[in-house]
Formats: structure tokens, C-alpha cells, sequence
């Protein structure tokens, strides 16, 4: 009950975020830009969005599992898992990181690796990225800083996020790398400082977070290399984000420096973390925002989101199709009580609705 007041309130206020944007977009603008944009160009996008995700995204994750473990596992099962994680992450309340559970655990059924290294690689994967994400969301907002008369209110807020979301990756690697007094990795700090080791489903599975933890820790400590390969992956796949920035900007009609499109992509990312499925609301409402302040016109900044949701629901919907290709190509195994929810659910369906074809038959 509790989480479908939570989700029912999250989606009130996107939608509230959504109508604000229209009406500071105005729709018949945007419908008059969106209709001379070019079909083409969005298929390239698409395109583009998809090497990202897809190509970048997945070499990196498997170097870091590659690194871990002793047999290599085929390209194809990460890119599956990737997008499957990709498109369950979409729909969560937090866009980037809702999936993870999900491609973590197809992984571990299709390589045969055990949960705590097949997690491991998903967080250590998470945590490279979002590093890097976080180096170039503070160069946007210097950029931002430096270029316009931010309201004070905003410059601290965005100061405020961006310093404890420094805190937390120092709280992180220190917590990982470092052998502590109390011996507890950043995970069972957060556990045991929250007291959530209370809980009995917490309590039970303790011993497989602390060998998760060690799992980490050591691919920081001895695989440099791997580290080194997946950070310029990391930024490799960010250009490209920018790049896709700046292409859909120009076809709006704004011939801008590359250096606007690392400011939106901070505030692309900023709207992402809002916990609201989709980013319904806050993605229109935040490029809204920000191409009204880069002097760019609310109606491009509203139908920027547009194209730019448009790219990612196209991929979302790929996503499903390798999630519901995993289940079929997995419709005999009986998954363990640690598989996510969604997998669950989708795999008991598939399963069912398989065997009343075959019975049929």
C-alpha cells in the first residue's frame, strides 16, 4: 500500500511538472518545431543513443566482469542484460539506477557466476560511471556559474547536490579501499549506522553484502587496469551523450559551443535522480528551464525533451524485448528466491503462457 501511495504521489507531481512546462512551453510552438524537425535526424540520434547504451555501456561492464572472473562470458549476454536493466530502470521511480537488480541477475543465471560477483560488477560498473558523470556535472556547472547570473537560490542547490553527491562516492571508495576500524565496507556502514540490520531480511543476508563488499574492494585495489579501460569508456559514453546534445540543438535552429551541451547534460542528469517513474515532468520541466536560461526559447528546451524521450522510449521498448528473450530462453530454470521481483513476475507469466500453448498443441 505504501508503495503504490508513493508511486501514485510521485506521478502527481510529475504530471504537475509536465502541465507547468506546457504551459511555459506553449504547446502550438512546440507542435510547429517539432513538426519541422526531421525525421532523419531523429533515427540518427536513435542511433546514436543506442552505440551509448548499448556498445559503450556494455564493453565496459564486461571488462569489469571479464576482470572477475575466470571464464569470459560472451558479448551478446551483457548487451541483453544491459538493455533489459535499461528499460526496467525507465519505468522506476529513479531512471539510472532502478534496472540494476534485474541485469545483475541475468548475468548470474547465463554465466553461471554467484550473486555476490554478478552484483558486484553492477555496482562497481554504477560506480565508474557515475564518477565520471559527476566530473562532468560539476564542469556544467561551472559553466552555468560562469557564464550566467544564476538566482542565489538555485546556485546553492545545485552547489548543496553536487557537494553530497561528492560525499557519498568519498564515503565509497574510502569505505572500500580502506581498511577501517570498524571493518565495515560503505554498505554495511549505511546498514549499521541506519540500523536497517534490524530487519531480519536485512540480517539474512549480511554475510553476502560483506563478500560482495570485498569483491569490490578488490577490483579497485588490484584491477587498474580494468578500472582505467571502464573510466575512459565512461567518458567516451558521455561525449557521445553530448554530441547527441548538441546535434538535436543545432536542428533546432542554435548554433551553440560544445560546451552548452555539458551544461544540459547536467541538468538532464539532475532531472533523472528525481524519484518519479520515467522523470515524467522533471525532464521537461528541468530542459524547459535550462534552454530558457541559455537564452535557447522554451518551446526548443520542451520539444528537446521530447525528441530526447522519444530516442529512450524506442530503446526502452528493445530493452523489453531482450528481457522477454532471456525468459524464454530461460522458461525451464526455477529462479531462486533472490531473483527481483519484476523478473519473477515476468518469468511465472512467460512460463505460464508457454505451457498452455504447448498443452494446446
Amino acid at each position: 500500500m505504501k508503495k503504490v501511495f508513493f508511486l501514485l504521489s510521485s506521478l502527481s507531481v510529475g504530471l504537475l511538472l509536465l502541465i507547468l512546462a506546457i504551459q511555459q512551453a506553449g504547446i502550438k510552438e512546440v507542435f510547429n518545431i517539432l513538426f519541422l524537425f526531421p525525421f532523419s535526424v531523429i533515427l540518427f540520434v536513435f542511433l546514436i543513443n543506442s552505440v551509448a547504451v548499448c556498445i559503450v555501456g556494455s564493453l565496459r561492464w564486461k571488462i569489469i566482469i571479464d576482470s572477475q572472473n575466470s571464464h569470459k562470458i560472451a558479448f551478446i549476454k551483457v548487451l541483453r542484460a544491459k538493455l533489459a536493466g535499461f528499460a526496467v530502470s525507465y519505468i522506476t521511480p529513479s531512471v539510472l539506477v532502478g534496472g540494476e537488480p534485474v541485469r545483475a541477475y541475468m548475468i548470474k543465471e547465463e554465466a553461471g557466476y554467484d550473486w555476490e560477483r554478478s552484483f558486484a560488477s553492477v555496482i562497481i560498473d554504477q560506480a565508474i560511471f557515475f564518477f565520471a558523470v559527476l566530473l562532468f556535472m560539476i564542469m556544467g556547472f561551472i559553466f552555468l556559474f560562469d557564464h550566467f547570473n544564476l538566482p542565489v537560490s538555485i546556485f546553492y542547490g545545485f552547489g548543496i547536490i553536487i557537494f553530497f553527491t561528492f560525499i557519498i562516492f568519498y564515503l565509497f571508495y574510502s569505505r572500500l579501499i580502506n581498511d577501517n576500524s570498524d571493518g565495515h565496507g560503505f554498505f554495511m556502514f549505511i546498514i549499521k549506522t541506519t540500523r536497517l540490520d534490524k530487519f531480519r531480511l536485512v540480517k539474512n543476508i549480511e554475510k553476502n553484502i560483506e563478500k560482495m563488499e570485498k569483491i569490490i574492494a578488490m577490483f579497485f585495489k588490484k584491477e587498474s587496469g580494468a578500472f582505467v579501460k571502464a573510466f575512459a569508456l565512461s567518458v567516451f559514453e558521455i561525449l557521445i551523450y553530448s554530441i547527441l546534445i548538441w546535434i538535436i540543438i543545432s536542428y533546432l535552429g542554435e548554433t551553440v559551443d560544445f560546451a552548452y551541451s555539458i551544461s544540459i547534460f547536467f541538468i538532464l542528469t539532475l532531472a533523472n535522480f528525481v524519484p518519479i517513474p520515467g522523470s515524467l515532468g522533471s525532464f521537461e520541466a528541468g530542459l524547459t528551464f535550462i534552454f530558457n536560461l541559455l537564452d535557447f526559447g522554451k518551446s526548443n528546451g520542451f520539444t528537446f525533451s521530447l525528441i530526447y524521450r522519444f530516442v529512450n522510449v524506442a530503446l526502452v521498448s528493445v530493452g523489453f524485448f531482450a528481457l522477454v528473450h532471456f525468459e524464454l530462453k530461460t522458461i525451464s530454470h526455477s529462479f531462486s528466491v533472490e531473483a527481483p521481483r519484476p523478473v519473477l513476475k515476468l518469468h511465472r507469466f512467460v512460463k505460464k503462457l508457454f505451457c498452455k500453448k504447448r498443452r494446446k498443441k
